[in-house]
This record gives structure tokens, C-alpha cells and sequence, in this order.
């Protein structure tokens, strides 16, 4: 009986062809579906409100304390926000407020917790060594909160505008930054060179104002 035997070359050539186009097949449809497929991720909310908010006294304002921050206070300075844009809009409120209105023993404090380090930051120390504050914020100029607006975010930085009303009725607007440092949002003090006005007179809310109205 004659027998033939197929040489491995011609033996595995076939069935490597195919298994070779089947593979390639499967990258195609692989490859494809990674680039048509798939959601994009959601844009953050930048109207979401804190939940579950308390005000608690500060120098006679009263300031809120929600979910998403602060979780500590330290020798008057405020700290843990969460990094949401929520944790950043309550972050600016907090912080613009505390550092304007703390007393002789607390701003160094505050300003080492809550401020972004850098030429402005050293600039305030300056000119707030030469200012007193003993006392608790006069009510006549006491500013009462009112709610924030963010206009930018990322990540790492939010821009925001906090509103605040006065005992005459009078609102007012003030712009800040706050930067995600060192695991925190802290307020970053406009440049020494600025000419941008931070605060503005303003007769209304905008609509899109997250509304944190502090108790008469």
C-alpha cells in the first residue's frame, strides 16, 4: 500500500491562512468598536446644589457647613471639601468670607489652610499685619450669603461667583478661584497686578445663581 505524507509545510499552511484572517478579522471588529463605540462621560453639574446644609457662626456671619464640606475646623480655618464642582462653590463662599472677616488671631491660620500659596497670598500677609480686628464683624457690614454661581471648572481650578446681600439691602458680587492643593479647594487670591475689579455691585441674582440663602 502507497502511503503520502503531506510535508508540515503544506500540512499547517492552510489552516494558518485562515486562522491568520480570522485573527485579523477580529482586530478589525475590535478597533472599530473602540472607535465608534462607548459613551462619552457626562459633563459635571455645576448646578447641584449642598445637600443637608447647617449655618454655624463665624465672627458674626454665618456660614454654611453642607455634605460636600468643610469636615474640620481648625484654630478658625475651614477645611475638607469634597472635589465636586458643589465642594468648590461651597469652598469659595466659606473661604472668601473667613479670610476678610478673621480676627488678629486667626487669619495667619486661615490664610496658611485656606489660601493658595504664591505672590498674592504673601502680598495680603503684608498689608493684613498692618490692619486689627478684635471683634466680630459689625452687623451694618456683615455680608449675608446668598448663593453662588460657577462660570468655569475643572478638576484643578473653579472660577466662582459668590453673592452676598448687606443690612441695607445692597447685594454684591465677588469673583474668585479656587484651586484643587494639596487634596483641597483653597482660594486663590487675584494677582497683586490685577486691574479686574473682585467685588461689583449688583441689583439681582442670575438665574443660574445655586441659591445658599443664610437666616435673616
Amino acid at each position: 500500500m502507497n502511503s503520502t505524507v503531506i510535508p508540515a509545510a503544506r500540512r499547517t499552511g492552510r489552516p494558518s491562512a485562515r486562522w491568520a484572517a480570522r485573527l485579523l478579522s477580529a482586530a478589525l471588529l475590535t478597533g472599530a468598536a473602540g472607535c465608534g463605540g462607548g459613551e462619552a462621560a457626562a459633563p459635571p453639574d455645576l448646578s447641584a446644589p449642598p445637600t443637608n446644609v447647617r449655618w454655624l457662626p463665624f465672627q458674626g456671619v454665618s456660614l454654611p457647613h453642607t455634605d460636600q464640606g468643610p469636615t474640620a475646623e481648625t484654630d478658625g480655618a475651614a477645611t475638607g471639601f469634597e472635589h465636586t464642582p458643589t465642594g468648590a462653590g461651597v469652598a469659595a463662599v466659606v473661604h472668601a468670607v473667613r479670610l476678610s472677616i478673621a480676627d488678629d488671631g486667626q487669619w495667619s491660620n486661615i490664610a496658611a489652610r485656606e489660601v493658595v500659596p504664591g505672590p498674592a497670598k504673601d502680598e495680603w500677609a503684608v498689608n493684613r499685619v498692618q490692619l486689627s480686628i478684635s471683634g466680630p464683624a459689625d452687623p451694618v457690614y456683615a455680608p449675608r450669603m446668598l448663593g453662588y454661581r460657577i462660570t468655569e471648572y475643572s478638576d484643578q481650578r473653579a472660577v466662582v461667583d459668590v453673592y452676598t446681600e448687606y443690612s441695607d439691602s445692597s447685594k454684591a458680587v465677588n469673583h474668585t478661584i479656587v484651586e484643587w492643593f494639596a487634596q483641597d479647594w483653597r482660594l486663590r487670591l487675584p494677582d497683586p497686578q490685577s486691574t479686574t475689579r473682585p467685588i461689583d455691585p449688583i441689583s439681582e441674582l442670575p438665574s443660574e445663581t445655586v441659591k445658599l440663602e443664610a437666616p435673616k
